[in-house]
């Protein structure tokens, strides 16, 4: 049965049912990153402000350029980066884009200003590093450009590495196909005064939307060339919930496949484009990768870019945030065949890789060495074993990667320790499992995953097929219809999880409530309700 990657789930309601009743560090790569004592409050959605800039008292012309809105990344103790992106489309010229950073929302207490230059080669995004900041403070930022001011953004500075701290609110989201669903999710995560929030992948997708398609139009032919790829992320970047968002807190991103192409491995395109092609493909998709997110990793020079990274709020977490795109072995079995019997021979071949060689040591060096009270490792694809009576429905995530992540788990294992935490995005939905090492007949939980459902992308599996999934031995809660969020807090005692769902993505204004809460200690990995 040959079912195209995005879909391997899709149609195989009954055959399922019928097998289951048989059976790196942010320059420099480790850095200190911490909880504030007091949560920022609530951000509303921000407006661009077609006001004076701070030297002039006349009424500028034309159209604001901030039209993609402000954000803030990849956060230290004495400085913190501040983006944004001009719309200046007639225009090949730097433009001179004024940024300030204060601890009061007049601008007025311990303000710090400056200058920066947006860049025609760069898209006319900005990147401020604005340093010399107050460790563990809140902040507000805003730009000025062509006479107009831009909205305000809040964000935070980081306690110094190994500082006492006794709560983290962090939330974790992915995949937001802009075409399946409005941004009810991004508008919570932006109300509920979050210290960080990371971004697990699939920011924007690859791939055309026919027209009538979806509850909102996307314009645009499947992504190819740097034009194509700003164009997406400029469709995107232009809704409000989502700017709210980012305006709201300082981001951590990673990616996924969507940025690129849809399942791609390494330098192999799921489409069949030759690798010396893919490559320069790759090289312009992270080059806009860079563009759009707020983080202070040095822009790419081409196909290669390492982005993992690791991030310590104090002594309470260190997050390993990982890349699980850029150097794994291509899919095994094809990728594309669904089989409802053990995989082909290709899945067990010796060397295969989710992480790479030199990021894998990197992550389990890291790992052994963390001091902090959790370990969180921010990862793209589900880790858990899912497998069906042998059958990998899925050789996309770790199922289709075994040897990896007995690797990994043993690895975990060999630490001594019990306080490893997995998020994950990618599946487009919710769900609690144990990691289960499982070495001969021995099986052992090392960690815990906490899968987020998608923003806004539309649900993999079939209806009817929840009962065959909640079977699988290692998973505590699924949740494979809703659309949300991750919210957590995170204290020296206990991490509590709770799963913010969207009655319905696609209506504009639906709600979102608490659809399941689950917590788990330090000392004993695996998560249990309530």
């Amino acid at each position: 049965m040959s079912l195209s990657r995005r879909t391997f789930l899709l149609g195989t309601t009954a055959a399922l049912t019928a097998c289951t009743s048989k059976a790196k560090s942010i320059a420099p790569r480790t850095t200190a990153v911490a909880s504030p004592t007091t949560p920022p409050p609530t951000t509303p959605p921000p407006t661009t402000m077609a006001l004076p800039a701070t030297t002039s008292t006349s009424k500028p012309a034309g159209e604001s350029p901030f039209k993609l809105g402000v954000a803030s990344g990849d956060p230290l103790p004495d400085r913190v980066i501040l983006w944004t992106r001009l719309a200046v489309p007639t225009t090949t010229t730097p433009v001179a884009v004024t940024w300030e950073i204060a601890t009061d929302d007049a601008f007025a207490k311990d303000r710090r200003t400056g200058e920066a230059k947006a860049q025609n080669e760069a898209g006319f995004s900005v990147h401020v590093d604005a340093d010399g900041l107050k460790a563990d403070t809140r902040y507000f930022y805003r730009f000025q450009a062509k006479g107009f001011t831009s909205a305000v953004g809040t964000t935070r500075t980081l306690p110094v590495e190994g500082a006492k701290v006794d709560k983290l609110r962090f939330g974790f989201g992915s995949c937001q196909e802009y075409s399946e669903g409005y941004y009810n999710a991004h508008k919570d995560i932006a109300a509920s005064n979050l210290d960080l929030f990371v971004w697990l992948g699939d920011y924007i997708y690859e791939s055309p939307v026919p027209a009538g398609k979806g509850v909102r139009a996307v314009p645009g032919e499947k992504l190819r060339t740097l034009d194509d790829y700003r164009g997406r992320y400029t469709h995107y970047r232009s809704e409000p919930n989502l700017q709210s968002a980012h305006a709201s807190c300082p981001w951590v991103p990673i990616w996924d496949d969507h940025e690129v192409e849809n399942n791609y491995a390494s330098n192999a395109s799921e489409t069949g484009i030759p690798s010396e092609e893919f490559a320069k493909q790759r090289a312009m998709a992270y080059r806009v990768w860079w563009e759009f997110m707020p983080t202070r990793l040095a822009p790419p020079a081409g196909p290669d870019y390492e982005i993992y990274r690791d991030l310590s709020y104090g002594n309470l977490a260190r997050f390993f945030l990982l890349d699980g795109r850029q150097y794994r072995t291509d899919q095994a079995c094809g990728d594309v065949v669904l089989q409802l019997q053990p995989p082909c021979d290709e899945i067990n071949s010796p060397g295969r890789t989710m992480l790479g060689t030199e990021q894998e040591a990197w992550l389990l060096d890291g790992l052994g060495k963390a001091t902090t009270t959790w370990n969180v490792v921010a990862n793209q694809v589900v880790m858990a074993d899912a497998t069906l009576n042998g059958a990998v429905l899925n050789f996309d995530q770790w199922d289709g990667y075994p040897e990896a992540r007995l690797r990994l788990l043993k690895g975990i294992n060999a630490t001594g320790k019990t306080n490893t935490v997995i998020v994950t995005g990618d599946i487009h939905l919710a769900a609690v499992a144990d990691i289960v090492l499982k070495d001969g007949d021995a099986k052992k939980v090392v960690a815990t995953e906490f899968i987020g459902t998608s923003i806004s992308s539309g649900a993999l599996l079939p209806e009817g097929i929840e009962s065959a999934i909640s079977s699988f031995p290692d998973l505590r809660y699924l949740n494979s219809r809703k659309r949300g969020w991750c919210l957590n807090e995170v204290t020296p005692t206990k991490w509590t999880a709770t799963y913010r769902i969207v009655d319905d993505a696609t209506k504009p204004e639906s709600a979102v409530t608490t659809d399941a809460i689950f917590t788990v200690t330090p000392d004993k990995p695996g998560a249990v309700k309530g």
